[in-house]
């Protein structure tokens, strides 16, 4: 039997579909290879009709430098496997990324339609793309956006992301922990995420902790002074007990306070101390817990609370004055249960300079053509108050929004729908950043994706700036995301010239 294969980071760059290679051969045999593309990385939907936060990036840019660090012979390793045509294994071999990378950065706060990332690039360097972005992009931004979901629901209680054992998978596992984090999680229990990302890793204890010194209310207590007296001099020296491996309240919480105090565990302590509840009614012993605690002085003990919490049962638990400090939750932010599939999408927009479109029988599939970028618009408040998808060049409407001049901003479809913002009356910031130009890494702006908790302040910041009512977790208030004059121009006429074509074909069968 043949021993497993073992990948290199190369095989991240192919892990694709057969089609982008099979079109890519099609491309080199009609010397289309060299023609410039332009895809946008977007998506048309969120689970509640609100906004989406963006992580991944970091990744999608070091695809990148795995693509053009590696050298011919490994490329020429894999591809003479998997591709039979020699003329285009030999071009695969060495090829390059020459391109250009613009995106909005890890944290931000994005919505439907909107370029995400847009890759200009040679056409086949950008085809060979698509699948590896859309991997990483699709499960990060699934797993930020919940992270979001479920934060708002809880703040100003922390928390904490739980679900590494539930991820679908390694990669899941530790960059979904940083998504999480990116999202609002104020903390995370992957040590390959902290050894990664450099944001610390926390942990309580198991239920199996404590039945590896027994069974019943003495080997809990043991259990509890034991894990007490190794990790309070910790460089780690949270003491977080889990008090339900038998009976919360009859046993459980009881032996934690007689633990604490047999232990000098007191309100003095210098690090955090506590409970941890997973299962049962959590309102009901939470508060119960806190009544005992207090009653017994140990009034800065904190309530960690898990069990397959989500925003729904956070919102819930508030509801019934829940005491709690801190929620861990697990597999509802690991694999975004709620909205497992992202459903992120690359598509070809440009040609050669040539502005493209897709037609739907579905409207929400109808593509916005060019090569473009996004603004994002804030009143004299400070709060965001449209978003403008703009033409990158020749396009008057950025010309206006950028020296801040009077401009109308208008709904594509409804032409009563409309904005006169008024010079002075308004601020903006382009959200679209470069991160490659010509192959090359733009360096300055890449290396604040590795600030896991830069991101995530970037994205509370932001969060700040969106109304109220805008974030609600059930029908927010529509947010406006508009085209530019010169946008819509360039959309509908394309449109009405495919119209036009399929009439006269229509008429000529007749």
């Amino acid at each position: 039997m043949e021993r497993e294969i073992v990948l290199t980071e190369f095989a991240r760059v192919i892990n694709s579909d057969r089609y982008q290679y099979t079109e890519s051969d099609i491309f080199l045999m009609e010397h289309m290879e060299d023609k410039e593309a332009v895809f946008d990385v977007f998506f048309r939907k969120t689970e509640d009709g609100g906004f989406a936060v963006v992580s991944g990036v970091q990744e999608v840019i070091n695809l990148i430098e795995i693509l053009n660090s590696t050298g011919e012979e490994e490329k020429r390793m894999y591809f003479s496997k998997l591709i039979h045509e020699e003329q285009l294994v030999e071009y695969l071999s060495k090829i390059k990324f020459t391109g250009d990378i613009y995106a909005m950065r890890d944290g931000e706060i994005a919505y439907p339609n909107e370029p995400v990332i847009t890759v200009k690039a040679p056409l086949i360097e950008a085809k060979i793309l698509e699948t590896p972005i859309l991997n990483i992009m699709n499960m990060q931004m699934a797993i930020a956006t919940k992270a979001s979901r479920v934060t708002r629901a809880a703040y100003p209680v922390q928390v904490s992301s739980f679900g590494s054992r539930r991820a679908h998978g390694f990669d899941s596992a530790v960059a979904g922990n940083k998504a999480a984090i990116i999202g609002g999680c104020t903390s995370h229990s992957n040590l390959v995420t902290e050894y990664k990302y450099g944001v610390p890793s926390i942990g309580t204890m198991a239920h199996s902790y404590i039945q590896t010194f027994g069974v019943g209310s003495h080997a809990e207590r043991v259990a509890f002074d034991t894990f007490i007296k190794h990790r309070r001099n910790r460089k780690s020296n949270a003491l977080i007990l889990l008090i339900d491996t038998y009976n919360t309240i009859g046993i459980g919480i009881r032996n934690a306070i007689d633990s604490f105090k047999a232990c000098g565990i007191d309100d003095n302590y210098p690090g955090i101390y506590g409970i941890r509840i997973d299962s049962g009614d959590l309102a009901y012993l939470s508060k119960k817990c806190r009544a005992m605690l207090d009653e017994a002085g140990l009034t800065k003990a904190k309530i960690f609370l898990t069990n397959s919490l989500n925003e729904e049962l956070i919102r819930s638990l508030r509801e019934q004055g829940v005491c709690a400090d801190t929620y861990g939750v697990g597999d509802e932010i690991a694999v975004s249960k709620s909205n497992p599939c992202f459903g992120g999408v690359y598509k070809i927009v440009e040609i050669d300079n040539e502005p493209v479109i897709k037609l739907s029988e579905d409207i929400i599939k109808i593509s916005n053509p060019g090569f473009k970028e996004v603004y994002r618009i804030y009143d004299k408040e400070g709060l965001a108050y449209a978003d403008l998808i703009t033409l990158v060049k020749n396009d008057s409407d950025k010309e206006k929004l950028v020296n801040g001049k009077d401009i109308t901003i208008r709904d594509e479809k409804y032409d009563f729908k409309f904005s006169d913002l008024k010079e002075g009356s308004y601020s903006v910031k382009k959200l679209t950043r470069t991160y490659v130009k010509d192959g090359e890494v733009i360096t300055d702006e890449y290396e604040k994706l590795f600030d896991v908790l830069g991101s995530q302040k970037y994205y509370l910041e932001s969060l700040e700036k969106i109304s109220a009512e805008r974030k609600r977790l059930e029908n927010p208030h529509k947010y406006k995301v508009d085209l530019s004059e010169n946008l819509i121009k360039l959309k509908y006429d394309m449109i009405k010239t495919i119209q036009s074509e399929i009439l006269k074909d229509d008429s000529r069968k007749k």
